[in-house]
């Protein structure tokens, strides 16, 4: 990794992100998919760790650049796993005495609990083959609940390039998803 190539990432080059991104995305996803034994979940995480460094950008460091994503990425792998502990634990509690959270009625069936993991995992599928950019503009708006404008900003583009980005990627995922699409991504939005 070249110094350059950081410094231009530290003052908003998107194109020099994207070399970093697809030199170290699948590198990143196989050392968190090594932790976590499951692809979409390190895609996930790996995902957030370069909108992290985004966002972060002005603090990067040229001789560490390498390190601090695969320190990050295995950081937030072991994050993952405990809270996944964390989650396991308290699901058993409740499932022992659901009466303890509160919620001793209207546990979903099993074929609707089914179909909903079946739905969201199509979702996320479907924005996993979207185009990059527009794959990025979609997560940053809804997973991490940026506005246009601020999407607009950590990608160095306009407001309306930002709504062409998601037009495209609502576009695609409607055609990808069928019915599943409707709930997800309302077509007058």
């Amino acid at each position: 990794m070249t110094a350059s190539l950081v410094h231009r990432i530290r003052n908003g080059d998107v194109a020099a992100f994207e070399e970093l991104f697809r030199e170290f995305h699948a590198p990143l996803c196989e050392v968190v998919d090594g932790y976590v034994r499951s692809q979409s979940v390190a895609e996930e995480i790996v995902q957030d760790l370069f909108f992290v460094v985004w966002m972060k950008r002005d603090r990067l460091r040229a001789d560490s650049i390498r390190g601090y994503l695969f320190s990050s990425a295995r950081n937030r792998a072991l994050h993952h796993l405990r809270h996944q502990s964390v989650v396991r634990r308290w699901s058993l509690r409740v499932d022992a005495r659901p009466e303890v959270a509160g919620i001793s009625q209207g546990f979903a069936s099993a074929d609707e609990s089914v179909e909903e993991d079946e739905r969201r995992r199509a979702v996320r599928e479907a924005i996993d083959r979207l185009p990059p950019r527009s794959r990025l503009a979609l997560v940053l708006q809804r997973e991490h609940r940026m506005t246009n404008a601020d999407v607009a900003t950590a990608m160095g583009i306009s407001i309306k390039g930002v709504e062409k980005l998601l037009a495209i990627a609502k576009r695609h995922l409607r055609a990808s998803l069928g019915a599943h699409a409707d709930r997800d991504f309302p077509p007058g939005e």
